[in-house]
């Protein structure tokens, strides 16, 4: 018996500690396209944008874009020149804004099934809009879309502007 025993233990042994070898292939799953990623220039882009809607340096916020770059606001879409506009207008009634610098943004590239590839910045951030004594606080959710020169081709920006026409009046 104790010869059983002591054979049983010498098996389990050398079993457990052999190589093991195995026949699997790593496999990438069908779903997975892209990576996301907590720091890139692009989303460096995306800050500097917001610091120059802050500073209401609309010359340095042009040179974020591509010439041929397309809002849709709140689903409503305009070219580059029709945003900027917007933002002159804003400069012009007088609205001061103020970026809360505690918002989430992350950076995510794919590569798509068709062969193409894209890079996006996702943001959600709350912004001050003041005007006098009357200021109101906006959140919004901004995608955006970078070309391989860097340039913003894309921005798909949501919010509630209904406090933003207390100010405009």
């Amino acid at each position: 018996m104790k010869n059983c025993l002591l054979l049983a233990v010498i098996a389990l042994t050398t079993f457990s500690c052999s190589p093991k070898t195995e026949n699997a292939k790593a496999t990438a799953d069908a779903h997975v396209f892209g990576v996301n990623y907590d720091s890139t220039a692009h989303m460096d882009a995306i800050k500097a944008t917001l610091d120059d809607i802050e500073k209401s340096d609309t010359v340095s916020y042009l040179k974020k874009y591509a010439d041929t770059a397309v809002f849709n606001d709140n689903g409503k879409k305009m070219t580059l020149a029709e945003n900027v506009a917007v933002q002159r207008n804003f400069i012009s009634s007088g609205i001061k804004v103020k970026v809360n610098r505690d918002y989430a943004m992350w950076s995510s590239h794919f590569n798509f099934k068709d062969s193409t590839q894209a890079d996006f910045v996702y943001t959600y951030v709350t912004v001050n809009f003041s005007k006098g004594d009357k200021n109101v606080d906006v959140v919004f959710f901004q995608a955006d879309k970078f070309n391989k020169d860097g340039k913003i081709t894309e921005e798909y920006i949501v919010y509630d502007q209904s406090g933003l026409a207390t100010l405009m009046k």
